[in-house]
């Protein structure tokens, strides 16, 4: 009989032994949570004025959105990106990305860039660009990228002043 306790009681130690490291694994896990670096790109503005390289605003917190003239929630958002960045632009870079195609796309863009007054820089993406950021499935789509070039957030679709602020504000 003795030897059965024993038993019994090695059997609940070895159980109890692996539910507690099979939870400290897991919640090991995700508070290492490991976020990919963003791939750099250097690319002229719009208007050719400056590259934008991604690397060099490494230090502070990078918005980049994945937009077009032709998406009527990229419109949208617009005007809260520009306030966004006047707001933080001391601890935050906007950096539009546009996916317009054709002949005259960079001079619709341009259009476009003074119409909605923006106010941060603007490049004309590629599909290679959108594939190297994991392929964009819809516009708008926008990363927040933190002081240390790592992609911390992945935002598809449209959003508003606040959500954009509480995404970016955690990494500031």
């Amino acid at each position: 009989m003795k030897r059965y306790s024993w038993l019994w009681i090695g059997v609940v130690v070895v159980v109890v032994a692996g539910i507690v490291g099979v939870s400290f694994s897991m919640s090991k896990r995700s508070a290492a949570k490991e976020y990919p670096l963003a791939p750099l790109f250097s690319e002229p503005t719009i208007f050719g004025d400056s590259i934008v390289r991604l690397e060099a605003y490494r230090g502070k917190v990078v918005l980049l959105n994945f937009w077009a003239t032709w998406c009527p929630p990229c419109q949208a958002e617009i005007p809260d990106l520009v306030r966004l960045y006047q707001d933080f632009g001391d601890r935050l870079v906007v950096i539009g990305i546009s996916l317009d195609r054709g002949p005259n796309a960079k001079e619709l863009v341009q259009d476009f860039y003074k119409q909605f007054k923006m106010n941060y820089p603007v490049v004309m993406g590629s599909d290679q660009l959108a594939m190297r950021y994991g392929g964009i499935s819809g516009i708008p789509t926008s990363f927040v990228i933190d002081k240390q070039g790592r992609i911390v957030e992945k935002i598809v679709g449209f959003r508003n002043y606040s959500i954009f602020l509480d995404a970016v504000k955690t990494w500031f």
